[in-house]
């Protein structure tokens, strides 16, 4: 994920402002327990941050997904909230920025750490994919002048207007918070399949097939009964699907798990199948649609205004708010 548009970045920061204990750039994350020894840590009121997941073992705990820049010494918080045992294994999913910008932070803290991908993902956080950290600050900076021209027009509804104004408040520090980024690359890397045996909490990482991103893979913990997806699914609405029909094969191999609990790259805990199906059925439907018009040789443009992809994202939204979730509980 190159960057976040100005628009959600601003409703991001709004919905943030609620929170009772809010970082000047409306990254505070939070943790939420799963189970004993599983949790989430995730930026509240927010899509657009990956969330992060702590495994706990025996002598370590195992993170999954690092977060974004803005969260890294948050997230650095929150863990040691949770444990004293020091970190382990910081585990990468994909390449996706929003998913591992905060491993900076996590070195710093327990240096010793092990980072762990999959060989595609470091060749990608290795190479030109990466690029665009060299312009991340200056994207950001033209985000906050798009808030300050926003905060000019007169026809802002109020909590709005607060929306844009929190986000030029936190300018300056959340572009110095990009500014001069480093990917740091897995210490480990793997093709297939990566266990990290413990006696309490074992752990294992998977490369089901390509997804969302080229290396993306899952985590699960087998006595906790809880899998993490990566982007391979978001929630409440997914990604863009570079080809469905894959897609709805890794989401089949998804649900061949017989997970308690399904944590998603970005929302909700799930505890049930609920979304899970809806997504399939989405991209089959989405699949169903587009496949006759390009067949007819339709344009993409024309694809979209001939097919009612809102009603389809409008289902999946109902599906992952109707009190699915086992941690913020929402209706």
């Amino acid at each position: 994920m190159k960057t976040t548009c100005a628009a959600s970045l601003a409703a991001l920061l709004l919905l943030g402002s609620a929170s009772a204990r809010a970082d000047i750039d409306g990254f505070a994350p939070q943790s939420e327990t799963v189970t004993s020894r599983v949790h989430l840590i995730h930026r509240p009121g927010e899509t657009d941050e990956g969330n992060s997941v702590v495994i706990e073992q025996s002598k370590g705990l195992v993170v999954v997904d690092a977060g974004g820049a803005p969260a890294g010494r948050g997230i650095v918080r929150e863990i040691r909230k949770i444990s004293r045992k020091p970190v382990r294994y910081l585990i990468y999913t994909h390449d996706h920025g929003d998913h591992n910008f905060s491993a900076g932070a996590f070195l710093k803290a327990w240096p010793h750490l092990t980072i762990i991908s999959t060989d595609v993902t470091s060749d990608d956080m290795g190479g030109t994919p990466m690029d665009y950290l060299k312009t991340y600050s200056r994207d950001y900076a033209g985000e906050i002048d798009f808030a300050k021209q926003q905060l000019e027009r007169a026809d802002l509804l109020p909590e709005v207007r607060a929306g844009w104004q929190q986000l030029v408040d936190a300018g300056k520090n959340i572009v110095n918070r990009y500014r001069n980024m480093k990917t740091y690359l897995a210490t480990l890397t793997f093709s297939d399949r990566l266990s990290i045996p413990d006696d309490e909490t074992p752990v294992e990482v998977l490369y089901l097939e390509q997804a969302d991103t080229n290396g993306g893979v899952v985590v699960w913990a087998p006595t906790e009964k809880v899998l993490y997806t990566g982007d391979i699914l978001v929630e409440p609405l997914p990604a863009a699907a570079p080809n469905p029909a894959s897609w709805i094969q890794v989401l089949d191999r998804v649900a061949a798990y017989d997970f308690a609990y399904l944590i998603p790259g970005h929302g909700e805990v799930q505890k049930d199948r609920a979304y899970l199906n809806k997504t399939k059925a989405t991209l089959a439907k989405v699949i169903d649609e587009v496949t006759p018009l390009a067949k007819r040789g339709v344009t993409l443009a024309d694809s979209y205004k001939q097919t009612d992809f809102k009603s389809l994202t409008e289902g999946l939204s109902r599906i992952s708010h109707t009190g699915q979730s086992i941690v913020r509980g929402t209706s």
